[in-house]
């Protein structure tokens, strides 16, 4: 299994720029997604949740406009979350914004995936359109992720995914797909710090540990005994690989991390059923699989990780939902950066 140091590194911010050429493919599903999902006022809304927003939103409105090229967008996307997100204390953002309650920020927990994408995004942007100040933003807020949301735990440095609710006495809680590992490559490409390398090689190591059942397959959520450094399916949500745990191998692959043994195991996973009988989730504990099918974002997975055979990835006309789209969208800018382009 790989570890720190034996993955491909941004050594530069220019490489990464070269990375995000405009596609036309991409600024086409952009203007899907932003007709569907995108508020005037700059908030992403998620259609699949009574039309709250949150930090994770946010992030994926930022790094598809600036993917698109589209500058006005991404900046009243960015002012949104800085102004009804942000902490005052920190860099990080709340997690939810539920439009109409008062407050409409009544959490003030932050989600470090929402986090990692807004910095991803800036860092993208910041090259793009040649501003100084996105790059310092980004900065600022991998700043205050290392600082605040990793902790040592037996020989891991781990990934906090929030602030509050995942550390008890016993136990570290931990969502894998929170690893976004392309942004943890630009924090290191900006930083130096070799900090971001032991995250990223503790991470890998933990993937490729923490899979469970027929399939072993990454849960959505996975605790880590402290005192043990025993892992198991995490208590308090359902032990399933489902909506959060399909980025693992989007990220992974999109940062050329996807080792032969996960992607085998994945594809093994897929092929059992096939794009068309592909479950929404399954049950790490006893096989069971959801009653429905997966939408059309897992397909989008699918082809542009090589866990089923590449083609056309569907397009944003036919997601049910937002979380749907943001995955197929992840797909096409995934895929865009695999093929160098």
């Amino acid at each position: 299994m790989a570890v720190a140091g034996s993955f491909p590194m941004l050594s530069s911010g220019a490489e990464a720029d070269d990375a995000i050429g405009i596609n036309p493919q991409i600024a086409q599903q952009w203007a899907i997604f932003r007709d569907k999902y995108f508020h005037p006022n700059g908030r992403i809304i998620d259609t699949g949740n009574s039309g709250e927003s949150h930090s994770e939103g946010q992030g994926y409105g930022m790094l598809f406009s600036a993917a698109a090229g589209d500058q006005a967008a991404f900046e009243v996307i960015w002012v949104w979350a800085r102004t009804n997100l942000q902490h005052k204390d920190d860099a990080l953002f709340s997690w939810r914004y539920l439009d109409g309650h008062k407050p409409p920020v009544a959490d003030k927990n932050n989600a470090t995936d929402g986090d990692l994408l807004i910095a991803l995004a800036l860092a993208w942007a910041g090259k793009r359109w040649k501003r100084a100040d996105y790059i310092q933003d980004a900065m600022n807020i991998y700043g205050d992720v290392l600082k605040l949301m990793t902790k040592s735990v037996g020989p891991y440095t781990v990934l906090l995914p929030g602030a509050v609710g995942f550390l008890t006495k016993d136990t570290v809680t931990l969502n894998l797909s929170y690893y976004v590992m392309p942004s943890l490559m630009q924090a290191f490409a900006l930083t130096g710090d070799a900090k971001w390398t032991k995250v990223m090689g503790d991470g890998l190591q933990i993937i490729a540990k923490g899979r469970f059942g027929e399939w072993k397959l990454p849960p959505d959520w996975l605790s880590i005994n402290l005192h043990t450094n025993a892992f198991s399916i995490a208590k308090g949500w359902p032990p399933r690989f489902s909506y959060d745990a399909i980025r693992v191998p989007l990220y992974l692959s999109w940062a050329h991390m996807l080792t032969p043994e996960l992607l085998a195991d994945f594809s093994r996973f897929w092929n059992h059923y096939g794009a068309s009988a592909l479950p929404g989730w399954v049950d790490l504990t006893n096989g069971a699989r959801s009653p429905y099918n997966a939408p059309p974002g897992y397909l989008a997975v699918a082809s542009c990780t090589g866990l089923a055979s590449a083609g056309e990835l569907p397009t944003l006309d036919h997601a049910p939902d937002y979380y749907s789209a943001a995955l197929t969208m992840l797909a096409y800018i995934a895929r865009n950066q695999g093929d160098g382009m």
